[in-house]
């Protein structure tokens, strides 16, 4: 999916303000890039692109349990926020805003009933779930039994497996959330606490 979403941000539009000369693009902050492409500068979204790939890919891969679905939810993503870029202000961190509209989608998906696939078969597909930026919870187990945890949060029921996923992968807050989900505060740290619950079941060998 990557190399084919690139081949469309590889080019800079010939309408663009911005010089046809060969830019820098990694030694630019996130906020000149952000400002090149909403010029029109299709070359500096490729570069946004390619460093928020693999972080929002196993993000929403937790969410959707399905590597092929959650590929065409980032690639629509990416697409989505590109059609909407010019109403971002670029002072604002990119990767909440995207990861937002990823969220959306992929609940969609999900409320639509759409497929999940066991981790093993994510495993095959290129799913590292060793690579996911861990918290603190996770950090406390062994790196060949980390594994099983994301095993065990794959198999979730949904409406546990995304509170946790928001709160564990995402670090958002309850109230956000709460916000998110259209569920009261009081839901979510309910269904948390079910979800640990869950985990520490499966998991009390480990721990």
């Amino acid at each position: 999916m990557l190399p084919g979403l690139l081949a469309e941000f590889s080019e800079e539009n010939p309408a663009s303000s911005v010089p046809k000369a060969k830019v820098a693009l990694e030694k630019l902050s996130e906020q000149q890039l952000i400002e090149m492409a909403q010029a029109g500068d299709k070359r500096a979204f490729g570069f946004i692109i390619r460093q928020h790939h693999k972080r929002l890919l196993r993000f929403i891969v937790g969410l959707v349990r399905s590597f092929d679905s959650a590929e065409d939810i980032v690639q629509e993503a990416f697409i989505r926020a590109y059609q909407a870029l010019e109403r971002f202000q670029p002072n604002q961190p990119f990767y909440p805003w995207l990861a937002a509209i990823a969220r959306n989608l992929a609940f969609n998906h999900l409320q639509r009933g759409g497929k999940s696939e066991s981790l093993d078969k994510l495993t095959e597909s290129g799913y590292d779930p060793q690579s996911v930026q861990l918290g603190p919870m996770e950090q406390m187990l062994a790196d060949e039994n980390r594994r099983r945890y994301f095993k065990a949060v794959m198999a979730l029921p949904a409406k546990y497996r995304a509170v946790f996923v928001l709160r564990h992968f995402e670090e958002m807050s309850y109230v956000d959330i709460a916000s998110y989900l259209k569920i009261p505060p009081g839901t979510v740290d309910s269904r948390l606490y079910r979800a640990r619950q869950m985990l520490m079941e499966n998991l009390k060998d480990l721990l």
